[in-house]
């Protein structure tokens, strides 16, 4: 990335500046995308010709929708960070465990799979936000 910083290239052409501006913002985007675990099934998913449209909303189960109420209901009613940071803890728990199955997904090329544990992936990502809002607009 330092090889591509416009600060290196100062002095240079105005079109190789821009060729290198454009390079380290690819190069920003990229690494966005592949620290990100759901940005990075996502893009996973695409490159493999299997993207999540619209017509993929069945991909999640109703044990799966019913769980992410429940959680929402607990995050609803909790009015501490006492009471939200458990449920924070147990929601990057299931995270996690969802990453891991999306790595093994990807590396077996289970694409169905894949596309399940990402729409999972989404919910729980959703959630976590909710978590976070929630706690600082509590203090």
């Amino acid at each position: 990335m330092k090889e591509f910083h416009p600060d290196r290239h100062a002095s240079s052409a105005e079109e190789e500046k821009a060729h290198t501006a454009s390079m380290a913002t690819d190069v920003t985007r990229a690494y966005s995308v592949i620290g990100d675990p759901l940005s990075r099934a996502l893009h996973l998913l695409e490159l493999r010709g299997a993207a999540i449209g619209e017509s993929d909303s069945s991909i999640v189960d109703n044990n799966l929708l019913l769980e992410i109420m429940e959680v929402r209901e607990e995050v609803d009613h909790a009015s501490s960070d006492n009471e939200l940071r458990p449920i924070l803890q147990s929601c990057k728990k299931r995270q996690s465990e969802i990453c891991q199955e999306l790595v093994n997904a990807f590396r077996e090329e289970r694409l169905d799979d894949a596309k399940f544990e990402t729409a999972k992936l989404q919910y729980w990502n959703r959630v976590e936000e909710t978590i976070v809002e929630k706690i600082s607009s509590v203090n």
